[in-house]
Formats: C-alpha cells, sequence, structure tokens
C-alpha cells in the first residue's frame, strides 16, 4: 500500500515554487494562452529535428496548462487565522518575502511559522494536483512523493 511521503512531498512543492513555477512563467511569458495557436507550420531554422520543436511546444503546451491552475490552487487552500495557508504561500511563494516576514505578517513566531508553512504546502500539494484534475489538464503535475509501507 501507498502513503504520502510528507517530508519528499514538502520538498517538491519547495522546489515547484522555488524553481518550475517561474521557469513556466518564462516559458509561457506568465500571461499568454497557447491553446488556440497553431504550430503545424512553424519552422525553426536552427533545428533539424523538427520532433525537438513538436516536443518543446507540447512542454510550453503542458507548463501553460500547470501554470493556470496555481493562483486556484492557491486560493483554494485554508484561510483561517489559524490555518493561514493560503496567505503563507501568497506571501512567501509568490510575493517572495523572507520567512521571518512572513512570520511576522501573520503573528506567529519562527517556530510555529515553520510549522504551518509545511502544513500549507502539503496542502497545496493535495488542491494542485485536484485543480488539474478539475481543469482537465493532459500531462499532470503530482507533487506528492510516495513510499511503499506493509
Amino acid at each position: 500500500m501507498l502513503e504520502i511521503d510528507e517530508k519528499a512531498t514538502i520538498k517538491n512543492a519547495v522546489k515547484f515554487f522555488e524553481k518550475d513555477l517561474e521557469r513556466y512563467e518564462t516559458m509561457c511569458a506568465g500571461r499568454y494562452d497557447v491553446h488556440g495557436l497553431n504550430y503545424e507550420n512553424v519552422k525553426v531554422n536552427n533545428s533539424t529535428n523538427t520532433s525537438a520543436v513538436a516536443n518543446r511546444y507540447n512542454l510550453i503546451i503542458a507548463y501553460n496548462d500547470r501554470l493556470a491552475c496555481v493562483k486556484s490552487a492557491i486560493n483554494n487552500c485554508t484561510s483561517r487565522q489559524e490555518k493561514p495557508y493560503k496567505l503563507i504561500l501568497e506571501l512567501k511563494y509568490l510575493k517572495h518575502l523572507s520567512s521571518w516576514d512572513v512570520a511576522n505578517r501573520i503573528g506567529y513566531g519562527h517556530t510555529q511559522f515553520n510549522k504551518l508553512r509545511k502544513q500549507a504546502l502539503l496542502q497545496f500539494a493535495d488542491v494542485f494536483l485536484m485543480e488539474q484534475l478539475k481543469q482537465g489538464v493532459k500531462d499532470i503535475l503530482d507533487l506528492h512523493a510516495y513510499v511503499e509501507v506493509e
């Protein structure tokens, strides 16, 4: 039976926010919907491998689909005084404030903030997966890590 490895899932979510999200925004210019574009007759002079070009466009579409789910996933995270997950994710990972600044803004000490941040990342992994399913994303990114248990 598989269970979620929380420590590895948190690590995956942090990597997503700190590395992958910026790449997604860069590749998609962060604000364009690439679904209506026609790439069939696109020629790239420097590429002799047309399948590489097609693969690159498919990657852009996958990034765009995932990117469209990020904000709604964060918006659907818990937003209560005792569980300010949405606010933590917005301030820490979208507005890039330091952990110290976020802890001060939400009124928690650093140790308690770290616990809440980890819970926020775990919840984001759950909600992000559901948002992708709900929005019909074809190439779903699951941030969860799993471990086999007996």
